[in-house]
């Protein structure tokens, strides 16, 4: 009916009508406080006031809004309402439809909530910023509730200025006063704290700072590791393994994955450390079965990728042993035997299965099954090595187990001596269930043969494994005649074969004339000792056979031969008269060769120390001094004169030096040369002493370089003249000018008028050595022959005279202590003098027949002058700067006893070292103050430290010595030295000249004066 029609229209009408409400034509209406505001409007508010925000549209709308009051609400109301609003109310606020495909139909506008009474609220913040992540954009949320103003800048904090100015470098930033500062591309160094700037009526405000972290991006995944990367374990037993983990951030994940499995048991582990985040995942099953088995794989990831790490679990049924011997090169290995026990040990080791396998060189050798749950499997084996001798050897024993092996240990057999391991050496390694034993031998000998087992045990099997070394050796082949048998013996690996050779007649071998072989058949006996490696035969020998039988023994290593030869009578006359001969001629060359053993060589005695280790000294080889050719001199303007001294190696000559100088005057020189008949070693020598003196350089009181000739003829050492000769026989020529000096000691004091002028000579060289200079001065000449003999001194002697020179020995020294120079002859011998009677140490050595000099004794293949060494010199061979300070106190000795030779009528004899060993020294002599024999007896410390140094010796003795017109105390007490040496002059004076000496009462006096 139409009534029906009508009905149905309006049905339809009516549901259509919602359709037009969800699909609106134009976007939601916006009302602020009632009043309609256009889409994107801004307005200005002011703090405390209340307003309402209501929205309107075709269909379901909500609200959303960026002011920091409002952001953390999950709904907005509609409409908004608020009371008394502040300026954290200032935001965009969004007015959009449910619906998220009509979003493009939203509707915003922007409320400014300004505060004049507070204007540091002109920016507001949020309250905390979380961390951005490098290469992001940030957008610095420093929204402005006051549109007025203007020039608005992003800061760091502290800077001030324009727009930028304070910013890292490369920060790229959009500024936008409804949202704030957009930074783009974050890098690290963005990093910092920053504020947001703007100017209103000639005024800067700033916003509150905000920090700024940025997270480094990752590049790569994260760090992972398993425990182990396979396990075995028997049914029923426990299962573990952990999957460690680590990341720059907490922002990533690590998960356990199994094919069979998909619920697995995980305990996670976090902790933070060294700014790193780290995981361990521990997967593990309290009893596992045969499900169990297969690849466990742990994954982390992070955003910079996946990372995985897969683990194998075996589980088996029963436990397992596989043991081999890794093959050797150059060596021959056999398995001799395998056995295997498998009797039950009661209550020796627990087990917890009951089924094993035991694999040995590769082959089973048991497969058991038991129901006991306790059960240890015996194994042994036996392996045989040849080696040649001489290489070296590595036994090595590869093994796989489960249990693993607990414990292991080689013996070695006893007749082998592992002192500082020089034999052999051990290793082990293991590397989850596989391990490697290895044994090694450098080098073998046969010494080293024998049988070296390896032991191991675990919880099921235990058992050794023995290597029995054999290494090849030649056979050596030696006959022996035993109750008319001979027996052919012969020693080798393998045991040789041995064969006997007969042929008639006597020869030294059977191998060039006709000959029979004895066969094995035709042989008594046959012994073989495997162990031994040794093997004998045996072969009847008839008393009258006129026959040469020969031995031959071989095996692959090489032949060996023996012969026997009837015997026959060797000894003859002719042949005895020859032997006589021959023994005494090597008789007669055997005293040659002790007389020329015994023959002292020349050596300089001069030592510089290159290092110190307590008392040990490592000393400079002379030979390796250099020598700098300036030193050269022309051979042809120097003219030899009169010889000064000569000894069984050389002499000294006066010469005269033309040009030595700068200028063309003449010089005279002592030098010194070699004879004609001197060896090599003596010319080595001579030119070390030349290598050392240059090497010294110069001082006043050591007799000095001048140069040298080494080259178109002999070697020549031209050193300086000294007109008065050596110290002690000029002591002993001027004893009797002494006297008079003491006897006229009242009258006329001489000391006064001496004076030391060897400083005022010209220095031939500004460097007489080799030194850290290169360059040496032109040579000069020592003396104008104008002032050649001015000056000279009278023959008169004195104490001052005589401790002068002691002082100028003692600066001599001191120099050559400073250049860790050791003299070892310190004595008068060895001390020149000048014609001003300066003194100068040299070593006088070439030029003296220490053969026929009493002052050298013979030790061994050495003559020493052993009345001058110390104590640590004479026992223990020991020259150091101490000992030449004992030496310089008896030096002090001969000066003041005017050249007496030391310990006078003693002999060196054990008696002689037993006194000094126990601390006796010579008694003060006739002419010595009573300082300076205080001073000898300090030299003569039995403790080398508490000798003192040659620079307070010289100290000591120039205190002691008066200056020019000097009447102060010191000059006294020399005056009454002399009148106390007046008194026994007359008796000096006899003592002295007269050869046959009576014993002195004094002689020795026990040395109890120490430095404190």
């Amino acid at each position: 009916s139409k009534s029906s029609i009508l009905l149905l229209l309006l049905a339809v009408s009516c549901q259509g009508s919602p359709q037009r409400i969800n699909h609106p034509s134009g976007p939601p209406s916006v009302h602020l406080n009632s009043g309609f505001l256009p889409n994107q409007s801004e307005v200005v508010l002011t703090a405390r006031s209340n307003f309402s925000l209501s929205c309107h549209g075709n269909g379901p709308v909500h609200w959303s809004s960026t002011a920091f009051r409002l952001l953390y609400h999950n709904e907005l109301p509609n409409p908004v309402k608020v009371r008394s609003a502040d300026p954290r109310h200032t935001g965009t606020y969004h007015c959009g439809y449910t619906n998220q495909s009509l979003k493009h139909l939203d509707t915003w506008i922007h409320l400014y909530v300004k505060d004049p009474s507070n204007p540091s609220s002109v920016f507001v913040t949020p309250r905390s910023v979380p961390d951005v992540r490098e290469g992001q954009d940030f957008l610095f949320k420093c929204l402005l509730t006051d549109p007025s103003v203007k020039n608005l800048t992003l800061q760091s904090e502290g800077s001030a200025g324009t727009r930028g100015q304070g910013l890292p470098q490369g920060m790229n930033v959009t500024i936008d006063p409804r949202r704030g500062a957009l930074i783009r591309d974050l890098q690290r160094s963005f990093s910092g704290r920053y504020i947001c700037s703007g100017w209103k009526d000639g005024r800067q405000l700033k916003s509150s700072p905000i920090n700024l972290l940025v997270v480094p991006r990752l590049h790569h995944p994260p760090f992972l590791s398993v425990s182990q990367d396979q396990f075995i374990r028997l049914e029923g037993e426990k299962f573990e393994v952990t999957c460690m983990t680590s990341n720059p951030s907490h922002d990533y994940y690590v998960t356990w994955t199994h094919r069979n499995t998909q619920m697995l048991n995980v305990t996670v582990q976090r902790y933070y450390s060294n700014p790193r985040l780290y995981i361990n995942s521990t997967l593990m099953f309290s009893a596992v079965s045969q499900k169990h088995s297969g690849n466990y794989t742990c994954t982390a990831f992070n955003e910079a990728g996946i990372i995985t790490a897969t683990t194998q679990l075996r589980v088996l049924d029963g436990p397992y042993l596989r043991i081999s011997l890794q093959p050797m090169q150059h060596a021959n290995a056999n398995t001799r035997n395998t056995e295997v026990n498998g009797d039950l040990l009661a209550g020796e080791l627990e087990a917890n299965t009951s089924s094993g396998s035991l694999e040995v060189n590769g082959e089973i050798t048991e497969n058991r099954t038991t129901v006991n749950s306790v059960s240890s499997a015996n194994i042994s084996a036996s392996t045989r090595v040849e080696v040649y001798e001489g290489q070296d050897v590595t036994l090595t024993f590869l093994m796989e187990a489960y249990p693993p092996i607990r414990d292991w240990h080689w013996t070695t057999p006893a007749h082998v001596n592992n002192d500082n391991n020089t034999v052999y050496q051990e290793s082990y390694t293991a590397n989850g269930y596989r391990s490697k034993a290895s044994l090694s031998l450098r080098r073998v000998r046969q010494e080293d043969r024998g049988r070296y087992s390896f032991h191991l045990s675990n919880s099921f099997f235990r058992g050794s494994q023995i290597v029995d070394l054999r290494i090849y050796r030649s056979p050596n082949a030696v006959i022996t005649l035993v109750n008319n048998t001979l027996a052919c013996t012969s020693p080798g690996y393998p045991l040789p074969t041995i064969l006997w050779y007969i042929c008639p007649g006597v020869h030294d071998t059977c191998a060039n004339v006709s000959t029979y072989q004895v066969f094995p058949g035709n042989v008594t006996s046959q012994e073989e000792e495997e162990e031994e490696e040794e093997v004998t035969r045996h072969l009847p020998l008839s008393p009258g056979d006129d026959v040469t039988v020969e031995c031959a023994a071989y095996n692959k290593v090489g032949m060996s031969r023996d012969i026997f030869k009837p015997r026959k009578s060797l000894v003859t006359p002719a042949l005895t008269g020859l032997l006589s001969a021959v023994a005494i001629l090597l008789l007669l060359l055997l005293v040659v060769f002790y007389k020329w053993r015994q023959k002292p060589k020349y050596e300089i005695r001069w030592k510089i120390i290159e290092s110190t280790n307590g008392n040990n000294y490592t000393f400079i080889d002379p030979t390796q001094l250099p020598y700098n050719h300036k030193w050269e001199f022309p051979r042809e303007k120097l003219h030899l004169g009169a010889v000064l001294g000569s000894g069984a190696f050389g002499k000294v000559v006066e010469a005269r030096a033309y040009g030595l100088g700068t200028d063309n005057n003449v010089t005279r020189v002592a030098v010194k040369m070699l004879k004609p008949s001197a060896h090599s070693e003596e010319r080595e020598a001579l030119m070390s002493e030349l290598k050392i003196l240059s090497h010294l350089g110069y001082h006043d009181n050591v007799v000095n370089l001048l140069g040298a000739c080494t080259r178109g003829g002999p070697m020549l050492m031209i050193t300086e003249y000294c007109s008065h000769g050596d110290l002690l026989n000029f002591l002993r020529a001027h004893a009797q000018d002494f006297l008079v000096s003491i006897l006229r000691v009242d009258e006329v004091e001489e000391e006064a008028f001496y004076k030391n002028m060897a400083a005022q000579h010209t220095r031939l060289r500004s460097d007489s050595g080799i030194s850290c200079c290169s360059e040496y001065q032109e040579m000069q000449l020592v003396l104008s022959p104008g002032q050649r003999h001015q000056g000279v001194q009278t023959d008169s002697l004195t104490v001052t005279d005589l401790m002068r020179i002691s002082y100028q020995v003692a600066q001599g020294l001191d120099f050559l202590s400073t250049k860790n120079c050791i003299h070892r002859d310190v004595a008068a011998r060895n001390v020149l003098l000048t014609d001003r009677r300066v003194a100068k140490i040299c070593d006088f050595g070439l030029a003296r027949d220490i053969r026929n000099d009493d002052s050298y004794i013979v030790q061994g293949n050495a003559r020493l002058p052993v009345k001058w060494m110390a104590p640590e010199s004479i026992f223990q061979c020991v020259y150091t700067v101490q000992s030449d300070v004992w030496s310089y106190g008896v030096l002090l000795w001969e000066i003041f006893s005017l050249g007496k030779s030391p310990y006078p009528n003693v002999a060196v004899d054990s008696k002689f070292y037993k006194m000094i060993k126990d601390g006796y020294h010579m008694a003060q002599p006739d002419f010595a103050p009573a300082e300076m024999y205080q001073l000898m007896t300090l030299c003569w410390s039995l403790e080398p430290t508490d000798r003192p140094t040659f620079r307070t010796v010289a100290q000591l003795i120039n205190r002691f010595l008066p200056s020019t017109n000097d009447k102060s105390p010191h000059h006294s007490h020399q005056v009454r030295i002399y009148q106390r040496l007046r008194v026994s002059a007359p008796s000096a004076v006899s003592e002295h000249h007269n050869n046959n000496d009576e014993e002195e009462k004094e002689l020795m006096m026990k040395n109890i004066y120490q430095l404190s």
